[in-house]
């Protein structure tokens, strides 16, 4: 550590690599329900680890941007949906698709809100009261949100102070829950009651 930032690693036990690749089609069953006709839902993503949020999200926005043609911000902090390599994404995200990697979240989602116009803003697992923030200020300028959470279900999100406020705030309209059956993965939508 280094005035309180972590600067490198030593001893390590076991390394952890993880490749992200497309599985194109994966949001099938989902795209028409994010999407109806004209009218864009809201959609939070849900899932424990490991069951393919990210992998959901990044087919979503790809679909979203081929069927639609709608305009996306993509604020990738992590680069694990786009895997922006030279400004250029290595994995599919649609030609529709405005990519931002390497900043906080919070700070991505509103440059792309502020720079890029967009009718849909998307981002990888909501961590921080600062996302929230971002979410709450975009959905407050009419844009259409799409992003991921770590939680089985509804029940499990309403625990958490941080996505509490964001279902209390009416931000979502609806949440898509992955879950496992063997080795499939299924993914069901579920309205979330309105706010008024």
């Amino acid at each position: 550590m280094r005035e309180g930032r972590i600067t490198g690693f030593r001893e390590l036990s076991s390394p952890a690599i993880r490749i992200a690749r497309p599985v194109t089609g994966f949001a099938d069953a989902v795209v028409s329900q994010v999407c109806q006709g004209e009218t864009l839902c809201s959609t939070l993503l849900l899932s424990p680890p490991g069951y393919g949020k990210t992998t959901l999200l990044r087919d979503l926005v790809r679909q979203l941007s081929l069927r639609y043609h709608l305009r996306i911000g993509l604020a990738d902090e992590r680069g694990e949906v786009a895997a922006l390599w030279k400004g250029v994404p290595q994995l599919d995200v649609g030609p529709t698709t405005d990519v931002l990697d390497g900043c906080p979240k919070a700070q991505g989602l509103m440059q792309l809100l502020r720079g890029m116009g967009p009718q849909l803003l998307a981002a990888d697992e909501i961590t921080a009261p600062e996302d929230v923030a971002a979410l709450t200020g975009a959905a407050n300028c009419g844009v259409a949100l799409l992003a991921t959470a770590h939680a089985a279900g509804v029940a499990e999100l309403e625990q958490r102070p941080l996505y509490r406020s964001l279902l209390e705030q009416g931000i979502f309209r609806q949440v898509c829950v992955l879950r496992r059956e063997g080795q499939r993965r299924l993914c069901s939508v579920e309205a979330l009651p309105c706010k008024s």
